[in-house]
């Protein structure tokens, strides 16, 4: 969405009822991403229609109504909404193959996006729950994040851009490794993208009051995500240590005394830098293994 400063928003998850866990669910052929988009007049957003890979589909026809509040100019195998005139009720439509799919779209006056105001929403895959949502490392036409889901087939991998849009999703197979009663918030409703407020990376009150199945976005529990997410700047190496012997990865033990660590995990590749001199954590980086 033009005007936004995509880099300052902040990206939360939300709890919701919307998909029961533990069944398995074939993920529709057509939908598009994003599913759910709040605009303001004079505005742009991209959608893209995917199927079930998450890959983007071909041929697509598009519309949207009522036609007086929005209008759609396609962009390749993409389409670009313009906000005409304030509506709360505006249906975009994809249609490919016989498929079809909708996105919801809210478009408000200009100057009516508050700090805190949900910019767009992605729902999980059928029968998956949230688990974690992972910056990715800058790249040219790579995805700004990653989407952790626990699945019952095992863990599913999705790549989003910054404003919403899917641009694949892989089953890493493998038992789930998310359990939904243990500690941290292991969601099972949409990723969503926040007008930022520069205070929190909670989801203001006004959008969550007297809805108990939507609270605030917190950190994943450290048992439930991955070595990386566990282990933290300024970690002495000795700690950083334990937290993996305690997950009972392979570790190479010639790396134990090393300024720089590799860590392979299912999916994962987190590299651990440290101080030469202080022995502590500096610096992090943990990127999704696709191969």
């Amino acid at each position: 969405m033009s005007g936004v400063n995509r880099a300052a928003c902040m990206i939360v998850l939300l709890f919701s009822v919307a998909s029961a866990p533990g069944f398995a669910q074939s993920p529709a052929a057509l939908t598009i991403s994003p599913d759910k988009a709040t605009m303001p007049v004079g505005e742009t957003h991209s959608f893209r229609a995917v199927g079930k890979d998450g890959r983007m589909r071909h041929n697509v026809r598009w519309g949207i109504s009522p036609e007086h509040a929005a209008e759609i100019r396609v962009n390749g195998d993409e389409v670009v909404v313009a906000a005409r005139e304030a509506s709360t009720g505006v249906l975009l439509t994809a249609f490919a193959e016989g498929d079809s799919a909708d996105a919801s779209i809210e478009i408000r006056s200009a100057g009516d996006m508050a700090a805190g105001t949900v910019l767009w929403k992605v729902s999980p895959t059928p029968g998956c729950k949230a688990a974690q949502m992972t910056q990715a490392v800058p790249s040219a036409n790579g995805p700004d994040l990653y989407v952790q889901e626990s699945c019952p087939q095992g863990m599913m991998i999705r790549a989003l851009t910054a404003d919403g849009r899917e641009l694949w999703r892989r089953l890493m197979g493998g038992g789930s490794r998310a359990d939904a009663s243990g500690a941290g918030p292991i969601a099972k409703g949409p990723y969503i993208g926040i007008m930022p407020n520069g205070v929190t990376s909670s989801v203001p009150a006004s959008k969550t009051s007297g809805k108990t199945d939507e609270p605030s976005g917190e950190h994943i529990h450290p048992q439930s995500g991955s070595v990386c997410d566990a282990i933290s700047v300024g970690m002495p190496r000795e700690d950083a240590f334990k937290t993996v012997a305690e997950r009972k990865i392979g570790f190479d033990a010639r790396q134990r005394s090393s300024d720089t660590w590799t860590i392979e995990e299912e999916g994962f590749r987190c590299t651990i830098s440290f101080d030469g001199k202080t022995a502590a954590v500096v610096k992090k980086k943990k990127t999704v293994v696709t191969d």
